[in-house]
């Protein structure tokens, strides 16, 4: 039993097998609205669908479940993937399936306790019969609670983000992006990013995750256009990372940015969030969407309003850039 009580990095092992499940299961869905709206077979959009929807009503089953294996191993796999199908059927979401993760692991761990008391001759069967019987038992039980809970606050944040004017959109995609940028990889990082995938549970296109992608793009590609245009700025250590952050930025890597505000965070890290945040209300304003939570340009094929996208991208990457050469020193970073 590994009883490791670390609710940041339980979560991301969660969050972590959860992502190729929404990866997978976007692109199909993104294929199928790109068939039917080529007039290809219908069959062919259809089975696309079909087979998209499937893959993602895995993800949720598979968050809670390694939330749950990430603290008490095997004998919280069952309880844990049952708790995040509960939550999806009673559509509690996202929240629910981090909830029931977590607090199955509660469940399992007094499960544990008591049945290390029974007869040695007994033992064989536990992890086969009694852990996940029992596990599964007391998980639908708890369940019944999260979703009457937390459903309202599920259908409510829904609601919300279905009815903001196109102000309302663009300050979302402002703020959203701009955390992207605070922390470049940190917990607010995540956190934002996190309720960016919340956004696209069940295949649904969201201008949300389209902004924390590119406020997650901007900041390794500000820097790199920065040692492109400014290399009186930068020693040659940087130069060559500049180089590196060309790859990271456009496949949705924020962590590149990081050695660029080693010695001056004061004035890099607001310069980024700038950056990403200017970008991020461009796509709010062009109104583009994605149901894939990874990828970076890899992905804007299956964009809706791709292009307001790349308009977004090149104009945060080319701000962050001047900001960067108008008011960093001389190689005043290393």
């Amino acid at each position: 039993m590994k009883k490791r009580w670390n609710i940041y990095k339980n979560m991301m092992s969660g969050v972590s097998q959860l992502l190729p499940f929404i990866v997978a299961g976007g692109i199909f869905i993104s294929l199928s609205f790109l068939f039917e709206s080529s007039n290809s077979s219908s069959q062919i959009a259809t089975w696309f669908d079909d087979t998209g929807r499937l893959i993602l009503s895995f993800g949720l089953p598979i968050l809670s479940a390694f939330v749950a294996f990430a603290i008490a191993d095997r004998p919280a796999l069952v309880p844990g993937f049952l708790a995040g199908a509960l939550a999806a059927t009673g559509d509690s979401g996202f929240l629910g399936a981090l909830i029931g993760g977590f607090f199955v692991v509660y469940i399992v761990l007094l499960l544990v306790k008591l049945l290390s008391r029974m007869p040695r001759a007994l033992h064989g069967v536990t992890p086969i019969i009694l852990f996940p019987v029992l596990g599964a038992l007391f998980t639908a039980l708890f369940m019944i609670g999260v979703n009457i809970a937390i459903e309202p606050v599920t259908t409510t944040l829904r609601a919300f983000l279905s009815d903001l004017n196109a102000l309302g959109v663009i300050l979302l995609g402002l703020i959203a992006a701009g955390l992207m940028a605070f922390d470049l990889g940190g917990p607010i990082n995540k956190v934002t990013y996190m309720i960016g995938i919340a956004s696209i549970i069940g295949g649904t296109h969201s201008i949300l995750m389209a902004a924390v992608m590119v406020g997650g793009m901007i900041p390794p590609l500000g820097v790199a256009l920065a040692t492109l245009l400014f290399k009186h700025k930068f020693d040659e250590k940087l130069i060559e990372q500049g180089k590196k952050n060309w790859i990271f930025g456009s496949v949705f890597i924020t962590e590149g940015a990081i050695p660029f505000t080693a010695s001056s965070p004061k004035i890099v890290i607001p310069i980024l969030i700038i950056g990403s945040a200017i970008a991020g209300a461009l796509v709010g304003f062009f109104q583009t969407s994605i149901a894939i939570p990874h990828g970076g340009i890899l992905v804007i094929v299956f964009m809706r309003n791709w292009w307001g996208f790349v308009i977004a991208l090149v104009s945060g990457m080319i701000v962050t850039s001047l900001l960067l050469g108008a008011f960093l020193p001389k190689r005043q970073i290393n």
